[in-house]
């Protein structure tokens, strides 16, 4: 399924993306799904014109097709009368649109070379659009009300993200667009594992009614050079296409300090893969959010665009509330026994809301394999030592990556022997060279 749209002049990328997906919409129905990226532009000085390849899938829809076009391109191009032609592949199925602007017009050869430096150009948005459709938004699965944080950490969260709520009244009616061009705002939630960062991300994008695009380190980083860079734009893009909330997980790989003393190949493109996200970040129209537990390795020209936010260990009316909300929150029919006491579980365990979850699925399963009735008081808390073992466990583990050996005393005699060998064995070599 293709699509050419002849403009007679290029409008913004952003009215080019809105009539893509309209186009992508609206003919659905009659076409079936197509992406994005089949509707083509190119430009067209004598009118507006529009070619649709193939015909549509049931006859006898022509007219309503042809009023949904012209509705479309008369939105963004009111005073041109649009030359529509349905089914154009049947009537030439050779059809190139450039070749055909080539044929109509008598074009200099310096405007020849013009137009073909902005089919590169469009070649190469191309090439991100059809990169950015490896990454596609999703609902969001959390609410604030299903996340339990600090109500000053909740309040600063809001803050943040309030810029895109008054976009319209401080940006556009008070003018602020004149200096700062897009209202975004761009956050680093940091802190311990466990502690929220990634439902508080769900829950932002539920507030704002809009999707979540979350992606990682390893999404974006490519062996092969210049690749990073494609790939942090197509991210941001696809954010964009779908007016989503951008979250990056595991992200303090991605915003570390720049390397120095550049030597090879793949350096270069890990500097400028981090030189492309500071350009989207400047550009980009939304919320992007960065998760790490090592904000200590961000590079400075990051930190300081983005507004930084803390998670921390719950504090005990937090885990109170986490307990609560994993055994008797909303939606949950999970058979407690008379004994539970949520309180005792909350004093006794000063654990993040992972571990938590944790011991409340391991406490279901144990009970269910044992074909018990109800889930104990002793079931949860046997669960919480297991998680608190765990815990334990993996925060003393030793570093068996280098293995560390004490040389003996024969050893190192006969080290000793071998490197004085290597230093004698060199000083005659000088010597016959002198």
């Amino acid at each position: 399924m293709k699509i050419y749209v002849g403009i007679p002049s290029e409008p913004s990328q952003e009215t080019l993306r809105l009539i893509r997906v309209k186009f992508t919409e609206q003919l659905r129905k009659y076409y079936g799904e197509f992406p994005v990226n089949d509707v083509v532009f190119f430009i067209n000085p004598d009118s507006l014109s529009i070619y649709v390849m193939e015909n549509a899938k049931y006859s006898g829809y022509d007219k309503e097709i042809t009023e949904v076009i012209k509705s479309v391109v008369n939105e963004y191009f009111p005073s041109d009368e649009a030359e529509i032609a349905l089914n154009y592949q049947k009537l030439n199925p050779t059809f190139n649109p450039y070749e055909a602007v080539k044929k109509k017009s008598a074009v200099s050869e310096n405007s020849l070379a013009s137009d073909n430096k902005e089919q590169a150009k469009k070649s190469e948005e191309f090439d991100y659009d059809k990169l950015s459709e490896n990454y596609h938004a999703e609902e969001p699965r959390y609410s604030f009300e299903q996340v339990i944080l600090p109500e000053t950490l909740k309040t600063q969260i809001n803050e943040a993200v309030s810029t895109v709520l008054v976009e319209h009244k401080v940006f556009d009616e008070w003018g602020l667009r004149t200096i700062i061009p897009n209202a975004s705002s761009a956050l680093s939630f940091y802190g311990p594992p466990g502690t929220g960062k990634s439902m508080a991300a769900e829950a932002i994008a539920q507030k704002l009614g809009k999707k979540i695009l979350r992606a990682t380190y390893a999404d974006i980083e490519s062996k092969f050079h210049g690749e990073g860079p494609k790939m942090v734009k197509a991210i941001f893009r696809a954010a964009e296409r779908d007016d989503a909330v951008l979250f990056l997980d595991e992200s303090d790989s991605l915003l570390s300090k720049r390397l120095t003393n550049v030597t090879d190949g793949s350096a270069q493109a890990i500097n400028s893969m981090r030189s492309q996200l500071l350009i989207c970040l400047e550009q980009f129209k939304g919320i992007v959010i960065f998760a790490t537990n090592l904000v200590v390795n961000y590079d400075k020209a990051f930190l300081s665009r983005l507004i930084n936010i803390e998670f921390t260990k719950p504090d005990k009316e937090a885990r109170y509330s986490i307990w609560y909300q994993h055994l008797k929150g909303k939606g949950l029919r999970i058979p407690l026994s008379d004994d539970v006491d949520i309180n005792e579980l909350a004093e006794k365990y000063e654990f993040c809301g992972r571990e938590i979850k944790n011991s409340v699925k391991d406490a279901c399963v144990v009970t269910a394999i044992a074909e018990s009735e109800f889930v104990s008081q002793e079931t949860l808390i046997k669960s919480a030592e297991k998680t608190k073992i765990e815990y334990e466990k993996v925060m003393s583990a030793e570093d068996h990556t280098v293995i560390k050996k004490e040389l003996t005393d024969e050893q190192k005699d006969v080290l000793k022997e071998a490197m004085q060998k290597k230093i004698d064995e060199a000083k005659t070599v000088k010597a016959n060279e002198i």
